[in-house]
């Protein structure tokens, strides 16, 4: 079962952003002041090909090493870019390949995060041809804000498919920070950790202990082989997302249409089998639904600013399930996939 709550430490954090050092237009202390005053608990400065440390030492903020590195050759003639998490050696960057630069990140007890799929341009063979990275970035704002690729979910899905665990983050890559297109406090991930230090935040990390955002906040998640539950800030829709044409969306207008079909005999039975039964209850600014329909049944609590709970109960023959949330602004939250088999 995964499952998580609002009852744990959660950390917000920038695992990828740039600063003077290389090419961002902030200096160090400006990027870790500008995360901070945003509502951030922890900022990874991850220059190119360098190191930058020494930015930042407050008792109400964590900071870590972290590099990305530009190694190898993909099919499509790119280069891989790996952000490297909670390592302080400046020897990795000289490493002749992009595996060699994950197995000694790995080997150092930081994690390795192969970034921007899409505005890199890799194929699926790119990224099976590797292999003990933690994840992919599923969003990258700089890379959304400039040339529209910063979304990378179906190479996501190809890796979990192919029975690969891979874990998805958001991040900001920021290099403009202030100066339009800009390109910070995009995308980011809530990191649940025993502790504020960096062990405990490694291992979140590794373990898929977290989830990634644009807006929507997850308060609670549960999902077994026969049961999701979850609650969070008011959305316009939620999908469940798994291999192929498997999986399922529950959108809050298509849920109204459908409200109003049941409520005309004449009209419900172009709803055929599909529904079974639906019961709508309203208290105190909320509505509660209770639809059955098929194997499923669903309660389904939203008020007019979106849906804030979901209970669905089936039998899910799926290889996984990944959840989505996404608000009436289209920002997404996304979970890491529950391996069903």
């Amino acid at each position: 079962m995964l499952k998580f709550n609002v009852d744990n430490t959660w950390i917000k954090s920038s695992l990828h952003c740039h600063s003077r050092a290389s090419d961002g237009m902030l200096d160090p202390k400006e990027v870790a002041q500008h995360y901070l005053s945003r509502g951030y608990h922890l900022v990874i400065i991850t220059d190119h090909n360098k190191i930058t440390t020494g930015y930042g030492d407050r008792p109400d903020m964590m900071f870590m090493p972290g590099v990305e590195i530009s190694k190898g050759k993909t099919q499509l003639g790119g280069d891989y870019h790996i952000v490297a998490l909670g390592v302080d050696d400046p020897a990795i960057i000289n490493l002749a390949s992009p595996q060699e630069v994950i197995d000694e990140v790995n080997a150092a007890g930081g994690v390795a995060i192969i970034a921007h799929p899409y505005w890199s341009g890799l194929v699926h063979e790119d990224l099976t041809a590797l292999s003990r990275y933690v994840g992919v970035e599923i969003y990258n704002t700089g890379c959304e804000v400039e040339v529209a690729k910063g979304y990378s979910t179906v190479h996501w899905d190809d890796l979990i498919s192919s029975g690969i665990k891979t874990w998805g983050f958001a991040v900001d890559d920021a290099h403009r920070y202030s100066r339009p297109p800009i390109d910070t406090d995009g995308g980011w991930v809530w990191i649940k950790a025993s502790e504020m230090n960096q062990k405990a935040v490694m291992d979140s990390l590794k373990s898929g202990c977290f989830y990634s955002s644009m807006g929507p906040a997850i308060s609670r998640l549960e999902m077994s082989e026969s049961s999701i539950h979850v609650e969070m800030t008011p959305v316009a829709r939620v999908n469940i997302v798994s291999r192929n044409g498997t999986g399922l969306s529950i959108e809050l207008s298509q849920l109204i249409k459908l409200i109003e079909m049941w409520k005309e005999q004449g009209v419900r039975r172009y709803l055929g089998a599909e529904l079974q039964n639906l019961e709508k209850v309203e208290k105190k600014g909320l509505t509660k639904i209770f639809l059955t329909g098929g194997n499923i049944m669903l309660e389904v609590t939203f008020d007019k600013k979106g849906l804030r709970l979901m209970d669905i109960k089936a039998k899910f023959d799926y290889q996984y399930m990944r959840l989505e949330a996404i608000d009436q602004q289209g920002r997404k939250a996304w979970a890491n996939p529950f391996l069903v088999r």
